[in-house]
């Protein structure tokens, strides 16, 4: 396959580019491909059909697994470090930004009142967070979050560690001098919202 028609492969849909945030995102880690389809509802037959697409132009590679404690069975499938353009792309998804920060900032702020909205990890590309995502709030519709997560990680190609706390036991952590607290605020971080003056 020539290199014209492997980039039109490789860019031509909105699910395509999410499925290849979620394989260079984690490379060395096989996924379930009944998983991945499942979880990308209500596209199924689209993302089943761009899994085929990944696999023919060998970006993807795919090994059988038998049921264990750890694994379903069936097909699995992961990055191709061999893909004649595999280190571009990861250099190109791992500088780009995962999502659209006004995005996050709109949808969280109307699920309670909120007091902070942190961002790290994977979404400044750095390593060693403790976090991804840090919310300070009250009265935080936490099942609500949790489904918006679920969402975001479809979008970002990996799965989102994040911590809500109240205003009452961020100010009681904080002032204990909490490490996991400290931490989340000494390393790399972007503040979408602050209200707590720390």
């Amino acid at each position: 396959m020539g290199e014209p028609q492997i980039l039109e492969n490789l860019f031509d849909s909105q699910t395509k580019v999410r499925l290849l945030k979620l394989f260079l995102r984690n490379p060395g880690r096989y996924f379930p491909q009944k998983e991945i389809i499942r979880k990308n509802q209500p596209n199924m037959a689209q993302v089943s059909r761009q899994l085929g697409n990944l696999l023919k132009i060998g970006f993807i590679k795919h090994k059988l697994m038998r049921q264990s404690k750890i694994a379903e069975a069936g097909i699995h499938l992961s990055v191709n470090p061999d893909f004649e353009f595999y280190q571009e792309l990861r250099s190109l998804v791992l500088k780009s930004s995962p999502t659209s920060k006004e995005k996050i900032l709109k949808k969280v702020q109307a699920l309670g009142s909120i007091k902070m909205i942190l961002l790290a990890g994977i979404f400044l590309n750095s390593e060693n967070s403790r976090v991804d995502l840090f919310i300070v709030g009250d009265h935080v519709k936490e099942r609500k979050l949790r489904s918006y997560l679920r969402e975001l990680e479809l979008e970002v190609g990996k799965e989102i560690e994040f911590a809500l706390l109240s205003t009452k036991e961020f100010y009681y952590r904080y002032q204990m001098f909490d490490r996991f607290v400290h931490d989340i605020l000494e390393k790399p971080n972007e503040k979408l919202v602050n209200k707590l003056k720390v």
